[in-house]
């Protein structure tokens, strides 16, 4: 198994986390159940498919919302759209997709998915809740105010036989006026850490700020009220830098392959531990391997 040096695994090498600076926003994310979103009505969002399928997946993510089934008036995000082209270039040391976009193509995007700065967004995908964290980290890096994560995605608001559409979708909406007056692209861009950033973390002390990530052998189900004890526990010594993380006095790096499923994790302190200030290594693994000098530290199964 390869991994960067510094990053929280199941490997019996303990990682150290990114000391960054980060500003804050008014806008929260939170997840709600199909029921919650039957109860409110739908027309009080503005609902966004938020589906991604991995390249050897077999799917499109556009094909399967122009077949259906999708939420009725749902629209398409589309995350490798709303992203920054240049990794897209020729000259770009390493190709992705999905990078946070800069303002203008951020905004632009917005506008042609006919959303306002007021609107309530509900975002899901088809997998549960797999790329729609990510969708709401974008939006919340630019400071929209209201947003909601659909529980369980659409697996789940099918199970509940919540209405669904099927066909052709909907003709795409008249572009709206986004507003981002006042809001400075640099907000945006403290949420994410670079590769420099993660080079130059570990070149510092090894040993210092670690928090080990054992993988242990699955055996019982836990109680609501063994979680917090089992989790401490699983920290050892480590729970005072823990309880620095989530009290916001120290940083939390998320990371995973693309910079995707990372936002789940995200979006879980997000929820839990609001005062913890989380970033994204954006590019993630793939990024940092595609990086011909990029330290790497390989470990036997």
């Amino acid at each position: 198994m390869n991994r960067l040096p510094t990053i929280i695994s199941t490997s019996a090498r303990s990682p150290r986390l990114l000391h960054t600076t980060t500003m804050g926003s008014s806008s929260r994310v939170q997840l709600v159940s199909p029921q919650e979103v039957q109860a409110q009505g739908l027309g009080k969002y503005r609902v966004l498919d938020s589906s991604f399928h991995l390249p050897n997946s077999g799917r499109s993510a556009l094909d399967d919302f122009r077949r259906g089934p999708r939420l009725p008036g749902a629209r398409l995000f589309d995350h490798d759209l709303v992203a920054d082209r240049s990794y897209t270039l020729p000259n770009s040391p390493v190709k992705l997709g999905h990078m946070l976009p800069d303002i203008h193509t951020f905004k632009l995007h917005a506008q042609l998915l006919g959303i306002a700065r007021n609107d309530h967004l509900l975002l899901y995908d088809s997998l549960g809740l797999f790329s729609a964290p990510r969708a709401a980290w974008l939006f919340n890096a630019y400071g929209h105010p209201n947003i909601s994560v659909l529980d369980g995605g659409l697996p789940r608001w099918i199970h509940e036989k919540c209405p669904v559409e099927t066909g052709a979708p909907s003709p795409p909406p008249e572009p709206s006026e986004y507003v981002l007056s006042g809001f400075p692209e640099a907000h945006a861009r403290e949420k994410v850490v670079s590769y420099d950033a993660i080079v130059q973390n570990f070149t510092k002390t090894p040993t210092e700020d670690e928090l080990p990530a054992m993988g242990e052998t699955y055996r019982r189900l836990l109680g609501p009220e063994d979680c917090q004890k089992v989790f401490l526990n699983a920290l050892d010594n480590h729970a005072p830098t823990w309880e620095l993380l989530i009290n916001g006095q120290k940083k939390v790096v998320v990371s995973c392959g693309s910079g995707l499923s990372a936002c789940i994790l995200w979006l879980a302190l997000h929820l839990y531990h609001p005062n913890a200030i989380v970033l994204l290594y954006d590019e993630s693994w793939t990024g940092y391997a595609l990086r011909n000098d990029a330290p790497i530290i390989s470990l036997s199964a």
